[in-house]
Formats: structure tokens, C-alpha cells, sequence
């Protein structure tokens, strides 16, 4: 089996350990997988132990789709040739940025059409697009959530779920250790700007608890929402900094102690999943579309989101330091038997397989 996973530039960067843990898994079972990113990304690119990597344009109108489309897939074919493989069998597009070069991908190659609906938000979009060379598209759906969502709304596409996994670390890290200043990481796409502004204005209400805590901000999230100028007016600017693409930055978010993250979209974040895995609590803004936030076992959820809501529920972790280590550890063990990294390859495994009717080799 030959598998195209092509990736938006929010995919290829923010979640790129993702892909890169996908690829692995894949490669494990025999199938044979090649990346295509933006070329923005090119020095970055996911994977290259297993894979080959082919770019596209980061950025083209619209009506150029189909141009892109046909230089990858003449790439594609100039691979063929060369390793003396066989056609490719699917492609499987990750984030909607994606999605249009893959539906025409898809039919200048015959292959089946695979669309990973990360977010809510894509359901609509995702039940729209018809058949594809002459097959409905596969729609993945990394949450149950989103599954029933995309079931209930009808439609010929097909709908299988494949869970969002992790390595958990074991042990889990020793949060909020005596002798050093706690951290807190605050994630996010920034595009919700009073959620963002609530969620550091409790922490700077939360801090007076703890007035050497430091904040890690996303640095794009925080350009989007106005956080440098609020930083400065509540006095946080010698503890607030920001940081280049933070989800990317795996190594060093899971440093921190909590991870904040104040959008409530329906987005699936594999950033969540790393950080229970590594035992660190996080606060969220409740979202029904994300069934791994769940109050008091893998987070602490803030329901109505306002500055106040916010700085109780931090003020009540960083005053209680056992409760935040055990909460630590109970969502690091959620994490380690419900979501690990080989069942999700085993699950998207199994889809492929169910719509192609064929084994991998």
C-alpha cells in the first residue's frame, strides 16, 4: 500500500510529531508513505526516516489548485518510476488548507481520498464534497465527538474513528517541585481574542499567589490577541515570553507545569494529549467536542470563561500542590490506556484497509 499524507502548513509545523509518529507506525505495517508540505516548511519537513517529502506552493489563489495538483501528482509519478513502486493508493489530507489540492489530487490519480476533520468546524465542508475518482471520501474523525457529528449529518462519505495517540512518558514528570518558580504554556490559535485576554488576565489575579510563576505564550496566538500590550498594562512583561510555534516545540512544552489553553472550538490538539502524557494539568475552557477534557480526571475545565473563572480555578491548583500532582498523574494514565500512539496506527490502519479491501505490501 502507497500512502500520500498531505499536510496544510498548520499541520506540517504545529503538528508534525504527529505525523511523524503516523508515518512510523505505517511504515511498521509495511505501507509505504511520502510527505507533501507547503514550501515554506521545506526545512522543516515531518518524517524522512521512512518517507520521501515533496513541497507545493504555501501560497496560490485558489483557482491554481489544479495546476498544484498536477505537478504533484507528475512528481508522484516520476517516484513511481524511479523506486519501481507501484500507484498510489490514497491520499490523506490533513487540515482543511489541504483539502482542495487533495480532492484534485485525487482524481488525477484515481486514489482514494481520505480527509482527517480535526475540528467542528470542517464537518459541513467535509459532507459536502461529492464522489471522488468515482468513491465517496473517507472521513476520518480523531474524536467521538466528531464522529457522531459527521454520522448524524448524513451523507455518502464514509465515517471511521481513529484516535489521537501519544507516547506517554513513565513516569510522568514531578510537577510544581519545591525550590523552582511554577510555569505555565498558554496554547491556542489566538483567533479568539477575549478568550485569550481572560485567560491572562486570571493568571496574572492567579499569580498574586504565586508571583514568580513564569508564562510561556504561543507567539502567534498572542500577535492575534493582543497579549504583549496586556501583558505590559497588568504588569507580567519580566514573566511573560513568547515562543515561536510552541506546539512544534514539544521538548520544551512539556517542561512546563500547566498548559493553558482558553479556545473552546472543537479543535483537536495532540499538544493536550502530550502534555497529560507527560503529567502536567491542564486548564481548559469546557468543550463538548473534546471527550479527552474531562474535569478532575485529565483536566481542571473552566466553564464560563471569564478573568474570575480563570484565576479561581489557577489560584486553586497553585495552592494545592498534591491535588495538582495527582490530577498530573490521573491524566497521565488516561492518556497511557486510552490514547497511545499504536492504536491510532492501528486504527487509521484498519480504515484504509476497510475502503481499499486490501492488505498493505
Amino acid at each position: 500500500m502507497r500512502a500520500l499524507i498531505l499536510a496544510d502548513e498548520f499541520f506540517a509545523s504545529r503538528e508534525r510529531a504527529m505525523l511523524e509518529r503516523l508515518e512510523v507506525g505505517l511504515a511498521d505495517e509495511g505501507v509505504r508513505v511520502i510527505h507533501a508540505i507547503p514550501d515554506s516548511l521545506r526545512d522543516q519537513p515531518p518524517g524522512g526516516v521512512y518517507s520521501r517529502v515533496i513541497t507545493y506552493p504555501s501560497k496560490l489563489p485558489w483557482f491554481m489548485r489544479g495546476l498544484v495538483a498536477g505537478r504533484l501528482a507528475k512528481e508522484l509519478e516520476q517516484l513511481d518510476d524511479e523506486e519501481g513502486t507501484g500507484d498510489l493508493d490514497l491520499i490523506h489530507a490533513f487540515g482543511g488548507g489541504a483539502w482542495d489540492i487533495g480532492v484534485e489530487l485525487a482524481k488525477d490519480l484515481d486514489a482514494l481520498l481520505v480527509l482527517e476533520v480535526w475540528r467542528s468546524g470542517l464537518i459541513d465542508r467535509a459532507r459536502s464534497i461529492p464522489r471522488v475518482a468515482g468513491r465517496p471520501p473517507l472521513l476520518m474523525a480523531p474524536d467521538p465527538a466528531i464522529e457522531r457529528k459527521l454520522v448524524a449529518s448524513g451523507g455518502e462519505a464514509t465515517v471511521r474513528l481513529a484516535l489521537w495517540g501519544v507516547h506517554a512518558t513513565d513516569p510522568p514528570r514531578r510537577i510544581m517541585g519545591t525550590g523552582r518558580a511554577p510555569s505555565a504554556m498558554l496554547v491556542g490559535s489566538g483567533r479568539d481574542g477575549p478568550a485569550f485576554t481572560a485567560a491572562l488576565e486570571g493568571l496574572a489575579m492567579a499569580s498574586r499567589v504565586r508571583p514568580d510563576m513564569l508564562i510561556f505564550c504561543d507567539a502567534l496566538a498572542a500577535r492575534r490577541a493582543g497579549l504583549w500590550s496586556l501583558a505590559r498594562k497588568l504588569g507580567l512583561l519580566d514573566r511573560f515570553s513568547l515562543i515561536g510555534e510552541i506546539e512544534s516545540r514539544r521538548d520544551l512544552l512539556i517542561q512546563g507545569d500547566l498548559l493553558i489553553q482558553p479556545d473552546a472550538h472543537g479543535e483537536q490538539r495532540s499538544t493536550l494529549l502530550e502534555a497529560m502524557a507527560a503529567g502536567l494539568v491542564v486548564v481548559a475552557r469546557e468543550d463538548p467536542m473534546s471527550s479527552i477534557l474531562q474535569d478532575g480526571v485529565t483536566a481542571r475545565l473552566v466553564k464560563r470563561g471569564t478573568a474570575a473563572d480563570w484565576a479561581a480555578t489557577l489560584e486553586s491548583i497553585l495552592t494545592d500542590i498534591p491535588a495538582a500532582q495527582a490530577l498530573g498523574e490521573r491524566a497521565h494514565e488516561y492518556v497511557r490506556v486510552n490514547r497511545r500512539a499504536s492504536a491510532q496506527v492501528r486504527a487509521v490502519l484498519a480504515a484504509y484497509e476497510w475502503r481499499l479491501g486490501g492488505v498493505p505490501g
